[in-house]
């Protein structure tokens, strides 16, 4: 997780919980340690990350995405939120930057840009 991505998730964190929104992540490295470290109100866990991605996109009502690099599993993750018709939300990152592969892929794919974090609690209202 780059600095940039820490403080995107420090200040999306703080936007929600000032919303009382409910925020569920899964027990892996990189972000979602971030999002728990924050206080995550539910944090899905197990072995099996296909089982685990489906109880997450069945529970939470969208997805948003601060990075992901080109292997990890945030890719398998959005694709069950489409697959349930859920909205997707990404934040856009440098192209340069390995951790932002999947956000900006994302994003060419027709996810949601978030281009201002108010913005997103806008639609989270």
């Amino acid at each position: 997780m780059s600095e940039y991505g820490k403080r995107v998730i420090g200040d999306l964190m703080n936007l929600l919980k000032n919303k009382k929104i409910e925020v569920v992540t899964i027990r892996v490295s990189g972000c979602n340690s971030e999002v728990i470290r924050l206080g995550a109100q539910k944090i899905f866990e197990g072995d099996n990350f296909q089982k685990i991605n489906e109880e997450v996109a069945d529970y939470a009502d969208i997805l948003v995405i601060v990075e992901g690099g080109r292997g990890s599993g945030t890719l398998m993750l959005a694709s069950n939120f489409i697959d349930k018709g859920k909205n997707v939300y990404c934040v856009p990152g440098r192209i340069t930057d390995e951790g932002s592969y999947a956000t900006n892929w994302l994003i060419g794919e027709g996810a949601i840009p978030i281009i201002e974090l108010e913005n997103l609690t806008l639609v989270l209202q």
